[in-house]
């Protein structure tokens, strides 16, 4: 009796051990944690209709302010100055947002693609890169990500109203390497809902990462869908049909790791989590620069300009040459300095009103310059040498550059005369800029001489520049 007793106790010790052992080796799963999809952009897409009064040639677009189907787009706040859209069957780039329903395009619209209800389609793609620690060693195993697609058209390269768009083609995967995770690239996949094994759960695509290595516990695990060229990626939903205007859409996207060999449409994970991410229009910062140019004339001491030595101090509203002397340089300086931020910059230009003149008693005039003998000199061109007073009196200008890079003309050492209103000539440009100009400053130099022909007296003319910008 004793040894059956002995027998049945040993029995059923043993089956406690069998018990013990059997649950020991059941896996649970666990939650993955600190699960992240970080995005690229937050930017949804859009999908919208052109609306009358929209027109053939014209660059303004209307859209239409009230949803219908899958154009949920009913606002410009989902745009933005350079966009890139798709209006009809023709590419335009947005120039600018006139108001909530209205925006400019380039080029013109076409015929057809101003028709009243015409799609208007911008891809947002924004890189994915789904983050996440690991709870458990799953080895040489792989991890499926779920993103919501929508029930139908999932795959067209067309903004869905209720998911992701597959994008009609291939989705690059670059998951990074980490200690006990390898990842092989010829075994992860991007699977666009309802294809392939891709059916289980339902209006889902699947990223699939297979791994080698033996997994770790506490690994912090990166994969990233999409580039960040914004090549090869999912398209970004459009807005949801009953979204709040200034309210994100959010969307629930899974994470999973499966053993090595496992069907993910109908296996059980060893672990999953689920994540969040959320998609809201960016906000519109606007402000507006005036277009500007300022001019400034400054006088200069008698010293070293355009390579000369001038002998005359002036100011910014007058050149004093004082008594000349016969067959003699009396030179000096003005410095002008240009800013604007006009796009296609600046030009000065320069015209006198007369020659030299003595008028107190009967005309007589300092002739504009001609330059050294056989130089060809006038009030346009790149001007010609004026070397010798002897022999070759007038009055006549140079220039050079004194900071940043403006174009200058003539340039020293050589000369011109001003062209003259009192001979109906038109204002020369001596000085210009092709793009937007801080602080540009150039030497304007005057140069005189008389002979001993030119009537005694005091001589004078007035010269005026005018600085204006291209905008």
């Amino acid at each position: 009796m004793k040894k059956i007793r002995l027998i049945g106790f040993i029995a059923i010790i043993t089956l406690l051990q069998l018990a013990y052992f059997y649950n020991a080796v059941l896996v649970q799963a666990a939650n993955l944690t600190a699960v992240k999809d970080t995005l690229q952009s937050s930017r949804l897409s859009f999908s919208g209709r052109v609306k009358t009064p929209t027109v053939t040639g014209g660059s303004t677009v209307y859209i239409y302010n009230a949803v219908s189907g899958n154009f949920t787009s009913i606002s410009t706040a989902g745009l933005k100055n350079g966009d890139s859209l798709t209006i009809g069957t023709g590419t335009y780039t947005v120039v600018s947002i006139l108001d909530d329903t209205t925006f400019t395009v380039t080029p013109v619209l076409l015929a057809g693609d101003s028709t009243d209800g015409a799609a208007i389609y911008f891809r947002a793609k924004p890189q994915q890169v789904i983050t996440f620690t690991t709870p458990s060693a799953v080895a040489a195993g792989f991890f499926q990500v779920l993103i919501p697609a929508a029930a139908t058209n999932f795959n067209d390269s067309i903004p869905d109203a209720g998911g992701f768009d597959f994008g009609g083609g291939s989705v690059t995967l670059t998951p990074t390497d980490t200690a006990d995770y390898t990842f092989v690239g010829a075994s992860s996949a991007a699977t666009a809902s309802g294809t392939g094994s891709c059916t289980s759960p339902a209006n889902y695509h699947c990223f699939e990462f297979h791994y080698t290595g033996n997994g770790a516990i506490g690994a912090n695990i990166s994969l990233a869908i999409g580039t960040n060229s914004y090549t090869n990626n999912v398209l970004a939903p459009a807005p949801k049909a009953s979204r709040t205007a200034a309210t994100a859409d959010s969307y629930k996207i899974y994470i999973k790791n499966f053993l090595n060999g496992a069907d993910p449409a109908n296996g059980v994970a060893v672990d999953e989590a689920q994540g969040s991410v959320a998609f809201i229009e960016g906000v519109r910062v606007t402000a507006t620069v005036d277009p500007s140019i300022t001019f400034k004339i400054e006088g200069t001491t008698a010293g070293s300009h355009c390579s000369l030595t001038t002998d005359v101090s002036t100011t910014s509203y007058s050149v004093p040459f004082g008594v000349l002397t016969l067959d003699t340089f009396r030179t000096a300086a003005q410095k002008i300095t240009v800013s604007t931020n006009a796009a296609s910059g600046y030009s000065v230009t320069a015209i006198e009103n007369e020659r030299m003149s003595n008028l107190a008693t009967s005309p007589s005039y300092i002739p504009n310059t001609t330059c050294d003998s056989g130089t060809p000199c006038t009030q346009s061109g790149a001007g010609g040498a004026w070397a010798t007073a002897a022999g070759n009196p007038g009055f006549g200008y140079t220039m050079a550059v004194v900071s940043s890079t403006p174009t200058v003309i003539p340039v020293a050492p050589s000369y011109r005369r001003f062209a003259s209103l009192a001979a109906t000539e038109d204002p020369v440009e001596i000085m210009s800029a092709a793009g937007i100009a801080s602080s540009q400053a150039a030497d304007v130099c005057y140069q005189i001489a008389v002979d001993s022909t030119q009537a005694a007296g005091n001589y004078e003319n007035q010269i005026t520049y005018t600085a204006t910008a291209s905008f």
